[in-house]
């Protein structure tokens, strides 16, 4: 049965899947992303260019928006949001449309101008703010901090998750919650769990918890909280424990 079940799973995937898509398809023409509510968001993409590399809309970040979609107003409702290395922005549109109180999507300057057209032209735009970040330097810009920081694909390469750890260490909020999700790059995917060690606690977000069709073998999720929500939360249960015992 479980065997039975994965074949279903990868074979459902593919039709969702854009990144076996040719060029036309994954960078010519916008991406149609259908929310569960019924609502259309139009994504547009770009062929690469020497100065951004933000030009479509990868696996991983259609996972990561429908298992928002599937979790509804417990994650992103009343939220500061941050889409980090936002690409396109389908992260950041879809969690305005959800009803985050105020989303900053970030990515380097050469990949502004696609993300911020596509978050402009859509419904809640007021509520989306475009800045340019480097992992690494100084958060003050985005800040104060973010109930919710979402990334996509930024495992890529090692040398750059010292970087990516001081943002999101930086910019996240003591209670707030870190959604990484990743498939084609995973170079760097190692070094980060050994570097957030002690500084964030990590669960994988299981199979059962994602959406039922958006999801694939090769696609991770990742829930990370600072550590010291691991002991607030503990101190807690104790204290619990020793009220009722």
């Amino acid at each position: 049965m479980a065997t039975e079940e994965g074949d279903r799973r990868f074979y459902t995937s593919w039709a969702w899947k854009r990144e076996h898509l040719p060029d036309r398809l994954r960078f010519k023409r916008p991406y149609i992303h259908k929310l569960e509510n019924g609502v259309s968001l139009k994504i547009n993409q770009a062929m690469f260019k020497a100065e951004g590399f933000a030009s479509t809309v990868w696996d991983s970040s259609i996972v990561v928006c429908k298992y928002l979609e599937k979790m509804g107003d417990t994650i992103v409702k009343g939220k500061r949001c941050l889409d980090l290395s936002a690409g396109c922005g389908l992260v950041a549109v879809v969690l305005c449309h959800l009803g985050a109180s105020e989303v900053v999507a970030t990515d380097l300057p050469g990949n502004l101008s696609l993300l911020r057209s596509n978050c402009s032209k859509q419904n809640g735009a007021d509520r989306v703010q475009v800045l340019d970040h480097s992992w690494g330097k100084d958060v003050q810009a985005l800040l104060p901090s973010f109930d919710l920081i979402v990334a996509c694909d930024v495992m890529y390469i090692s040398e750059a998750v010292s970087d990516l750890v001081l943002t999101l260490e930086a910019s996240v909020a003591p209670l707030g919650q870190v959604l990484l999700a990743h498939g084609r790059n995973k170079g760097g995917e190692g070094t980060f769990f050994e570097t957030v060690q002690g500084i964030f606690s990590v669960k994988e977000v299981t199979s059962a918890e994602l959406h039922e069709v958006y999801q694939c073998s090769d696609v991770q999720v990742y829930s990370l909280a600072k550590a010291e929500q691991v002991l607030q939360t503990n101190t807690k249960r104790r204290r619990l424990t020793n009220d009722t015992a």
